[in-house]
């Protein structure tokens, strides 16, 4: 059946859709389980030669089903946790040059972004440093040391041994979140940990300490 009516052709096309939902889902299903790679050849040439609008149309599905979204990613971290790690591993291993071009990228795009929040977190550690003792500056000296110098440290959110310039000392109670610099509160975490955990506190993320 057609129609000379655009508007009409789309609501037939769209009321046989909803009648035939299941049926056409079925057969999408089967074609793309019987046609996988060229599926998946034909996907890769649709995105690239439609980079922004598919850039676009992620972006709104995002903003209409962002809870949705992030519960599903969520729970998907959760099961697919090895997965994830393992080929984040192999990825960063055969990307290193791709990776360091990205970085420089987007700290050039971002270098005003970066030394204002540099800024702001160094007044922050200064402000939390007042009426720290003696003792504690001492400690907390010790703690960098540690970090920087010592042959073994372990990762306190992973328990791996962190190799020397991978280390970062991380506040477990984030400043931004009223944590103290204090040595209590500091502990020496992994690059890659240190970067996920970001700005989370303790219970969102746990802690090996």
């Amino acid at each position: 059946m057609t129609h000379n009516d655009p508007e009409k052709e789309k609501a037939y096309q769209r009321a046989y859709y909803i009648a035939h939902k299941e049926k056409i889902k079925a057969a999408s299903k089967a074609y793309g389980e019987a046609h996988k790679v060229e599926v998946a050849a034909y996907g890769k040439i649709y995105r690239e030669v439609n980079r922004e609008k598919v850039r676009k149309q992620r972006a709104m599905h995002y903003q209409a089903h962002k809870i949705e979204t992030s519960i599903y990613n969520k729970a998907y971290r959760e099961v697919h946790k090895g997965e994830a790690a393992a080929y984040s591993k192999i990825y960063r291993k055969t990307h290193k040059k791709e990776q360091a071009i990205r970085r420089k990228r987007y700290y050039e795009a971002h270098k005003e972004t970066y030394f204002a929040s540099a800024a702001a977190r160094k007044a922050l550690k200064q402000g939390v440093l007042i009426g720290a003792t003696a003792t504690q500056l001492t400690e907390i000296k010790e703690i960098y040391r540690i970090a920087h110098e010592s042959p073994k440290v372990r990762c306190y959110l992973c328990g791996k041994l962190i190799p020397l310039g991978q280390r970062h000392v991380d506040h477990i109670v984030p400043l931004s979140k009223g944590g103290q610099h204090r040595p209590s509160n500091l502990a020496v975490a992994c690059d890659k940990c240190n970067m996920s955990k970001f700005n989370k506190l303790p219970e969102e993320v746990g802690v090996l300490l």
